[in-house]
């Protein structure tokens, strides 16, 4: 690879973070424990057996592809047609990402990336040498859509990949099935590779029916076989389902096992499948036999539906308190309220003028003189030092940062003392900005 683009929200989390006693810039849910496991669990005895045998597993090296057993438990958040034969574990989703994207790119290739996005998905096929990256759009002014049309005229001869992020961070907004469907369409009928990062997917807080979750993009059926595939063709719930899918999750958001470091990616392409394997015995080698051991335990049917629930409940919490806020500051503060993940992405106005606030310079007095941490839209989530190519219609660096300019991401599942606090100490920095 060339040289890589710096990672802009970590560093900026890492380097504002000693300041901040509240801390509203992250994404994942707080931190569980292997207590927390067992008094979660509906079958408490059988998950302490389980948990208490690291007290005797040997530290050998494990599986090159995974655990058996950890990729039954990860199958088993998807439909039934996708198996522990289609998933491949991986050190976190960033792992899986990268992996995939040094498998499938190759000098000359197109990847066509939704924006904004976790920026990784952005910043390492950039970083791969003469490949050329363009950014699908979301509509920021009217809830985070994105323009189908605009992902269909962004496709060149040299396309190989679409990438979108959903539910995506930072805006906690998610794609119609319609949408997702359509995406699956257009990508096979160009036979494209669609990587959707869906690490958040489990966290669909925005719906009160499980029935009505967002679905995985592997879940999804293919064109009818009937008909010839195009962009417009209907979709059969009988139709086999399109190979060139790959979704990555991990156990770090939904799941608030961050520290595991576990991971996967799912297709039903046994190609990619391969290729990554093998660039994974020069990178990855094998998991942790102790991560694999606890990961397979918490998404068990013991464990699982507990931790879901207690996540749900916790994002829900925090976004009836950021309701209010953005309510009361109507005049200034907006957002496309999220429906999934652990984010959302309000906009700030200057009261006076009405245009949007230096998101950095907003971010750091805040910490400086409230101590609440937020993220600047401009500076973690756009993409610099690049001009982008002809045919995108954001073809300067300016115009994709004007874009986000104003915008901040709060934290959705963080710990409810810590939102109640945080918003208080806007709302007085908000009103002191505007005597």
């Amino acid at each position: 690879m060339s040289e890589i683009a710096p990672f802009a929200l970590p560093q900026w989390i890492d380097s504002q973070g000693a300041g901040a006693s509240l801390p509203l810039a992250g994404s994942a849910t707080p931190g569980l424990s292997v207590q927390d496991l067992i008094d979660l669990s509906t079958d408490k005895e059988t998950t302490t057996a389980n948990l208490a045998s690291i007290q005797s597993l040997k530290m050998t090296l494990g599986s090159f592809s995974g655990g058996a057993q950890l990729r039954h438990q990860i199958a088993g958040l998807y439909n039934e047609t996708i198996t522990a034969d289609h998933i491949f574990p991986t050190h976190g989703t960033t792992g899986a990402n990268a992996l995939l994207f040094q498998s499938l790119l190759n000098p000359g290739d197109h990847v066509i990336a939704m924006y904004p996005c976790y920026t990784q998905l952005i910043s390492l096929p950039k970083a791969v040498p003469n490949v050329d990256v363009s950014y699908w759009k979301l509509d920021l002014d009217d809830q985070a859509r994105p323009d189908i049309n605009q992902l269909k005229a962004l496709i060149r001869p040299t396309t190989k990949l679409i990438v979108v992020n959903n539910p995506n961070n930072p805006t906690g907004t998610v794609l119609s099935k319609q949408t997702q469907m359509e995406i699956v369409s257009i990508a096979r009928s160009h036979n494209l590779t669609v990587l959707a990062d869906e690490i958040f997917l489990a966290l669909h807080h925005g719906v009160s029916d499980s029935k009505d979750a967002p679905l995985s993009f592997v879940d999804l059926p293919g064109p009818s076989p009937s008909t010839t595939a195009s962009p417009t063709s209907p979709l059969s719930a009988s139709s086999p389902p399109y190979e060139n899918i790959i979704i990555t999750s991990s156990m770090s958001k939904a799941w608030g096992l961050s520290g595991l470091r576990i991971g996967w990616l799912a297709t039903r392409n046994p190609t990619i499948l391969s290729h990554c394997f093998n660039r994974g015995l020069y990178t990855i080698m094998a998991l942790s036999n102790i991560d694999e051991l606890i990961a397979a335990e918490a998404l068990s049917d013991r464990c699982r539906p507990a931790i879901q629930a207690k996540h749900l409940e916790l994002a829900r919490r925090n976004l009836q308190m950021l309701d209010a806020f953005v309510a009361k500051h109507k005049d200034v503060c907006s957002w496309a309220r999220p429906v999934a993940g652990g984010t959302g992405f309000l906009r700030f106005r200057d009261g006076k003028t009405g245009e949007p606030v230096d998101d950095v310079e907003f971010c750091e007095v805040l910490v400086r003189q409230k101590g609440v941490l937020l993220a600047p839209g401009t500076k973690c989530f756009g993409i610099v030092g690049d001009v982008h190519l002809q045919g995108s219609g954001m073809e300067d660096e300016g115009e994709r940062l004007e874009m986000l300019r104003g915008f901040v991401r709060v934290h959705v599942t963080v710990d409810p003392v810590v939102m109640e606090k945080g918003l208080a100490a806007i709302d007085e920095f908000v009103r002191e900005q505007a005597q």
